[in-house]
C-alpha cells in the first residue's frame, strides 16, 4: 500500500483517512505523530495516512513508511500541484506546507470523501476512531474552538478588523480538522479559500482564511481533540472567564490530542516530565529512534524551557483548584 511516488492505490473499506503535510524538516515529527495515532487505536489496520510531501528526502520517506507499516497502518505519499499556493503569505517560522490543507479536496482522489487533517507537531492520546465517528452535522468542516484567540479582547478586535469576525462568534484552530471533501468539491471551496489566502496577509495565515470563509458554516467538536498551549497552560485570560475555564480544564485533564502549537516544541529540549516525555516515548517507537536529540531549529529564537515548565506547574495548580 505504501509508495514513494504518489501512485494511486486501492482504498481500504471503512478506512480512517488522515492527512498530514510536511517538508523534510518535519519528517521525524510526522512519523512520531503517526506512531501516536496507530499505538492508541484498536483498528490500526484501518488507518490510512496521506502525507502531502513537500520535498521529503527518500531516506526519511522510507523511515516514515517502515514506521507506519510496522505499526499495522497504511500510507501514501502525495504531491501538491497547485502553483497558486506559492503566492500565499508566509511569515516567521511558518512553512508553505501549512497552506497545503487548503487544497486537500483536489490533491486526493475523489473517492476519498472525508478526512481528518492533523498538524505534525502533535500527539494523539485517544483512539482516532472515536474522532472519526463524530457527527459533522452536515458541515464541510469540524474543529475545536481556539480559546487562546477567543479569550483575548485584543486579538478578537484584530480578527474583527481582519476577517470580519463578530465579537460573539467562535473561532476555530486549524491544526486539527475534520473535512467533508465531497462538500468541498461540490462548492469548489478550495479555489475560493486559496484566493482569499493569497490576496491577504492574515496574521494567522491559512487559519484566518478558513475562519473567514467558514465563519458560520462549521461544526464545533469537543476541545479535547486539539489541546493547544493556551489550554494546557491555562492562560490567565482563560482562567478569568468561567465558561472557557471549565472547557479548558476538562480538556487539559483528559486530552485526546496534545498539540504543541506555538513556540515550545518538544524535540527542542531534553526530556521534561509533564511537557515532552510522551514525544520521546513515541519517538522510540519509530524508525527515527536513533536520531540525535534534542534538535533545536536554528531558524527559531532560543527559548529557555524554564518558563514553560513554570507555566505547566502553575496550570496544574489551577486545574486542581478549580476542579
Amino acid at each position: 500500500m505504501a509508495n514513494y511516488k504518489g501512485e494511486s492505490k486501492e482504498l481500504l473499506m471503512d478506512a480512517i483517512n488522515i492527512v498530514f503535510a510536511s517538508d523534510d524538516n518535519y519528517a521525524q515529527h510526522t512519523a512520531v505523530a503517526m506512531a501516536s495515532v496507530l499505538l492508541n487505536t484498536k483498528v490500526p489496520q484501518k488507518v490510512c495516512f496521506y502525507l502531502i510531501d513537500d520535498e521529503i528526502k527518500l531516506a526519511n520517506k522510507i523511515k516514515i513508511t517502515e514506521t507506519v507499516q510496522k505499526l499495522q497502518g497504511n500510507i501514501e505519499f502525495v504531491k501538491i500541484k497547485n502553483n497558486d499556493l506559492a503566492n500565499c503569505y508566509v511569515s516567521g517560522e511558518l512553512s508553505r506546507a501549512s497552506y497545503f490543507r487548503l487544497d486537500i479536496a483536489n490533491i486526493l482522489s475523489e473517492s476519498v470523501e472525508r478526512i481528518i487533517y492533523l498538524d505534525c507537531d502533535l500527539l494523539v492520546y485517544a483512539d482516532i476512531a472515536e474522532m472519526w465517528n463524530i457527527d459533522m452535522q452536515g458541515k464541510p468542516v469540524a474543529a475545536t474552538c481556539d480559546l487562546g484567540i477567543m479569550a483575548s479582547g485584543r486579538i478578537r478586535k484584530q480578527k474583527h478588523k481582519q476577517i470580519g469576525l463578530s465579537f460573539d462568534a467562535p473561532y476555530f484552530n486549524a491544526g486539527v480538522l475534520m473535512m467533508d471533501l465531497k462538500k468541498w468539491r461540490e462548492g469548489n471551496y478550495a479555489a475560493d479559500i486559496i484566493k482569499l489566502a493569497s490576496e491577504n496577509q492574515f496574521s494567522n495565515h491559512d487559519q484566518d482564511a478558513l475562519n473567514k470563509f467558514f465563519m458560520y458554516n462549521w461544526q464545533e467538536i469537543p476541545l479535547k481533540w486539539d489541546v493547544i498551549p493556551p489550554v494546557f497552560n491555562l492562560f490567565t485570560k482563560i482562567l478569568t472567564k468561567p465558561d472557557l475555564r471549565k472547557k479548558a480544564i476538562e480538556a487539559k485533564l483528559n486530552p485526546a490530542i496534545f498539540h504543541y502549537a506555538g513556540g515550545y516544541k518538544p524535540w527542542e529540549y531534553k526530556v521534561y516530565t509533564g511537557f515532552n516525555e510522551e514525544y520521546y516515548k513515541y519517538l522510540a517507537m519509530t524508525e527515527f529512534r536513533d536520531s540525535i536529540m534534542p534538535q533545536f531549529d536554528k531558524r527559531r529564537k532560543n527559548r529557555s524551557i524554564n518558563r514553560q515548565i513554570f507555566r505547566l506547574r502553575l496550570a496544574d495548580f489551577w486545574a486542581k483548584l478549580f476542579s
